[in-house]
């Protein structure tokens, strides 16, 4: 029996890092019902919607569906929201892929300028040959009966196919996250101390900023307040540890929470499940 046909209000998700392709991290999941806030990825996230249908927002583009048989691929950098596009959300398989292992797939060698790396223009992309090649390269990567060599192959085979088809696309000239020195400094002390509360005048004057130009400067560089991007880097690193097999209540007081109820709402609310599901 498929132990992920689920009750229809039930969202759920299986996160999974195989570090012998490339540290690549694996989702499936059912999203019934959740909505995820404001956010970005380090990786390109690469996936397709196998049942229902997505709505996606970027910026201030319109919402974008993805309806089942799509693929969805979102930069890195980017940053977007989603939730249920029907009644009854959407599954989907997704593949979150970093920055160099891309670059080691397609044969990019040296210095990795933003600009040797494939750009994916349209989040929405109908081509059921190519869901065909990315499911069958997500599946393997579940099962222990496949061969490791068989998986890079199929994962290898996937991506190269879908940079080629439609990573030609024209880089916008500004970019959420094409920060200045101050914002990279802010950005770097925030990154430095996320199992502490740093407060606004302390990344401040880290930055080389008043408060009030650091505000501004850093949403329109990085694309969240000051504050929304720590709750993200938190939840990030909380996921590393969780998928290194560190204990729940260890992984909570390292990224800066002593209540662990708080840190599982907060995880919750950019994964749709509970921190004590990710293995």
């Amino acid at each position: 029996m498929n132990d992920f046909i689920l009750p229809p209000q039930e969202n759920r998700a299986k996160l999974w890092r195989e570090p012998s392709l490339f540290n690549t991290e694996f989702l499936r999941a059912t999203y019934p019902t959740h909505t995820f806030p404001q956010h970005s990825h380090d990786e390109y996230a690469l996936g397709f919607i196998e049942r229902g249908a997505q709505m996606f927002s970027e910026g201030q583009r319109e919402r974008t569906v993805m309806p089942a048989g799509t693929i969805c691929v979102i930069n890195p950098g980017q940053f977007h929201e989603g939730g249920p596009a029907t009644e009854g959300g959407w599954d989907y398989r997704m593949i979150y892929l970093p920055r160099s292992a891309l670059a080691n797939i397609l044969g990019i060698e040296g210095a990795l300028p933003e600009s040797a790396l494939p750009y994916f223009n349209d989040p929405v992309i109908d081509d059921p040959a190519l869901v065909r090649v990315m499911r069958a390269a997500h599946s393997c990567s579940e099962s222990p009966d496949v061969s490791w060599l068989e998986k890079s192959t199929r994962l290898t085979l996937a991506l190269r196919q879908l940079a080629s088809r439609h990573g030609q696309g024209e880089r916008p000239g500004f970019l959420p996250g094409a920060a200045s020195g101050a914002v990279t400094r802010a950005r770097e002390y925030i990154d430095s101390c996320i199992e502490a509360n740093p407060t606004l005048d302390e990344i401040a004057t880290a930055a080389g900023l008043s408060s009030f130009h650091l505000l501004r400067q850093f949403k329109l560089a990085v694309g969240l307040p000051p504050h929304a991007y720590l709750m993200q880097r938190r939840v990030d690193q909380a996921r590393r540890l969780l998928l290194k097999g560190h204990p729940l209540r260890e992984v909570a007081i390292r990224v800066g929470y002593a209540d662990q109820a708080h840190f599982s709402r907060e995880f919750r609310r950019f994964y749709g499940v509970s921190p004590s599901t990710i293995r």
